[in-house]
């Protein structure tokens, strides 16, 4: 039977244009191949100058150090904490903490020291904020807080209530019915998330507690009242 639709022809044709095509562009390609090196020696990128651009083993330790530095003397200005202490703290294991934990915090803290810091800094501070790095060894994880520039003279517990807090650790969450109150009941189950915390806002571990819509919450408790459960 013959095709009606024009499709098989459609497909002919595509296929014997673009045999066509590779035949009148490999000759242009294998050209633009063959004269790249050129192109890129007139760009100047194979120069000593464009060379001499690439990070060299002794830049890298340059930036390192200097990164680490600043960020170390900016926390010891805002906390008052001696830098041989703030460096202490975060290169000494601590008790009950596994290494492979320990490495993962140590490699973590180096990505926002050298990568994410020297943006974020500067983000916060148009803000008026300031950020930090934390680990939670007990909670296996870690964090970036925010605080208000013009809070660091008070002591950490009025500054708590400011913070913003971008965590990432091991915590317990409910995941029972939403009840009357519109936040899920027990069950519970540790899990280690991603969360934000903004106490100013009343979130914690949001999104993963957080209140619930009264809809839902209608909807998660006459499904209880026809198992004859309540809530």
């Amino acid at each position: 039977s013959q095709c009606r639709c024009g499709n098989h022809t459609k497909l002919e044709s595509l296929a014997r244009n673009g045999a066509l095509w590779l035949q009148i562009a490999s000759p242009h390609a294998l050209d633009f191949a063959s004269s790249s090196g050129g192109i890129i020696n007139q760009m100047g990128i194979n120069s000593p100058v464009f060379n001499q651009l690439i990070p060299t083993p002794g830049l890298v330790t340059v930036y390192f150090l200097l990164a680490n530095t600043i960020y170390l003397f900016r926390r010891s200005h805002l906390r008052k904490i001696p830098k041989r202490r703030l460096l202490k703290i975060r290169t000494t294991r601590e008790e009950g903490v596994k290494i492979p934990l320990y490495i993962a915090n140590i490699i973590a803290w180096q990505i926002f020291t050298l990568v994410v810091f020297p943006f974020l800094e500067v983000i916060s501070r148009i803000f008026g904020y300031v950020s930090f790095y934390y680990f939670y060894p007990n909670a296996s994880g870690c964090g970036i807080i925010f605080e208000p520039l013009a809070i660091q003279h008070l002591p950490m517990s009025k500054r708590t209530k400011q913070q913003i807090r971008l965590d990432w650790h091991r915590f317990s969450v409910n995941v029972g019915n939403v009840g009357r109150d519109g936040y899920r009941h027990p069950p519970s189950l540790e899990r280690n998330l991603p969360h934000l915390d903004v106490p100013q806002l009343g979130w914690k571990h949001w999104p993963w507690r957080r209140r619930y819509p009264v809809a839902e919450a209608r909807k998660s408790i006459g499904r209880n009242d026809k198992r004859g459960t309540g809530v």
